[in-house]
């Protein structure tokens, strides 16, 4: 059966437990099988994501890596088991690329920015956290990512291509979640961005109509 991890910051933690772990529920996933990872020491997404990473098992498994701050498709537990091999790819959007044209199974290089929703064999994630501490953090290319403690997603990128130059990534269509930090206080640790991270291929707008008048219904109800 499939396992979730949802990489979690205190600020949202609410709409974790309350939003986002009940519409996975919903579906039949066993709460059992999603664990909330919450970056409770305020390391920044970049260690809160590798130690993460270094947490799972090094086995013949993997694990969907869902941020704090999506919203799943109607038939996300059907499709993630369907799909539940090698990396995934669940989200795309436009401005991360590296090329949402890319669609079905892809090399490394074209793999989607995906973090917002993937999956990863959990031998391949413990692999990327171990670069990261005793290989990529001491090259001065990644002085800049470091320092922000940020670019989880870049240093994946640049690990798995690195070291899997033949490995591929399936870039799935239609995508299981869309990006609504819009709706949930914003941007986190992007507070720059000033622009919606919608998902290009999203099918489910009337689950986003739903959420909002639920989050609006929660706060008016404080």
């Amino acid at each position: 059966m499939p396992r979730y991890m949802i990489h979690a910051c205190p600020e949202r933690l609410w709409y974790v437990e309350e939003f986002l772990i009940p519409s996975l529920t919903a579906q039949g996933i066993e709460r059992g099988d999603i664990r909330a990872w919450n970056d409770e020491r305020r390391m920044g997404n970049l260690i809160a994501c590798m130690d993460a990473f270094l947490s799972l098992a090094p086995s013949d498994g993997g694990t969907w890596h869902l941020q704090d701050d999506v919203i799943v498709c109607r038939d996300f537990a059907e499709r993630t088991a369907k799909h539940d091999e090698g990396v995934v790819c669940g989200y795309c959007f436009e401005e991360f690329g590296p090329d949402i044209r890319k669609t079905g199974r892809q090399p490394a290089k074209y793999m989607w920015n995906s973090f917002p929703c993937i999956r990863i064999p959990d031998r391949i994630a413990v692999e990327c956290a171990a670069w990261v501490y005793s290989d990529a953090q001491y090259r001065p290319e990644y002085d800049r990512w470091i320092k922000t403690r940020r670019h989880d997603d870049g240093f994946w990128h640049d690990f798995y291509e690195e070291r899997y130059p033949e490995g591929t990534a399936l870039n799935l269509t239609p995508c299981l979640v869309d990006h609504v930090d819009w709706l949930i206080g914003g941007p986190v640790a992007n507070r720059w961005r000033d622009h919606k991270c919608r998902s290009a291929y999203w099918e489910d707008e009337e689950l986003v109509r739903d959420l909002e008048r639920r989050i609006r219904e929660r706060q008016r109800g404080r």
